[in-house]
């Protein structure tokens, strides 16, 4: 599915607090778009209005140039991945991933087929049965992309998807986890407050900065023509590592 999303002008207040200040952005369709910024910058409350849980005060949202700031949560029909993952603890891997289905009355052969080929697509066939207390974080991290993947959605949201993964697998997880969503072919945004994590997953990375998009552009652009002082300085911890991949003698 061919999706574009256009971000027009959104601005959000908490009270005197300004939490999004004029933000546009345009994703393209199958692009895997990472908003990466310090924590209380406002990518999250972006991701809810994106969602539908939160409404701007004022700007517009255009998916496939057709305005959606009035639709619900479940008619814009995006996949969420929450920061914590959201699985449901008393359920198993394949009812987790089975549940939006059978929301939607969906028929059970269909239901299976479709959970079955998720797990696949995540490679965690055979665990279907286990409950989220016997696995992994990154495992958890799949089923949670793989429950949001089961309806197809058209637009998929992600919130720190490595923030509950161990440093020692992470650079794994991390790479599996864009392998995946580029097979899906799903337009995606995630959010990350990690330049490592944002600089590896992203296709191109919006850095956000006190409610406003200071830059947008490909890893290479940021790091080689970063466009004022607080980008310098909120990609700085990256800049060495990204340094010692780069170089010719390793």
């Amino acid at each position: 599915m061919m999706t574009t999303l256009r971000i027009e002008e959104i601005t959000k207040h908490y009270g005197k607090v300004t939490a999004l200040d004029r933000v546009s952005l345009n994703v393209q369709s199958e692009e895997f778009l990472v908003v990466m910024g310090p924590s209380g910058c406002g990518k999250t409350t972006l991701l809810l209005i994106l969602l539908g849980v939160l409404k701007a005060d004022s700007g517009h949202l255009y998916l496939d140039g057709k305005i959606i700031d009035d639709l619900s949560v479940e008619d814009r029909n995006f996949g969420y991945v929450p920061q914590d993952f959201g699985l449901f603890p008393h359920m198993t891997a394949h009812d987790n991933i089975a549940f939006g289905l059978r929301v939607r009355n969906l028929p059970r052969d269909e239901v299976e087929h479709r959970v079955e080929e998720l797990l696949s697509l995540v490679e965690l066939q055979g665990i279907g049965q286990r409950k989220p207390a016997e696995l992994s974080g990154g495992q958890r991290q799949r089923v949670a992309l793989a429950r949001a993947m089961a309806i197809q959605p058209s637009l998929l949201l992600l919130d720190e998807p490595l923030s509950n993964v161990d440093e020692a697998t992470k650079s794994e997880i991390r790479q599996k986890l864009k392998e995946t969503v580029k097979r899906t072919r799903v337009t995606s945004i995630c959010v990350l407050h990690d330049p490592s994590d944002a600089l590896t997953l992203g296709d191109r990375i919006a850095v956000m900065y006190t409610g406003k998009i200071l830059q947008i552009g490909t890893v290479q652009s940021l790091l080689e023509k970063p466009e004022s002082e607080i980008v310098t300085r909120l990609l700085a911890s990256h800049l060495f590592r990204w340094g010692e991949r780069a170089s010719p003698d390793r």
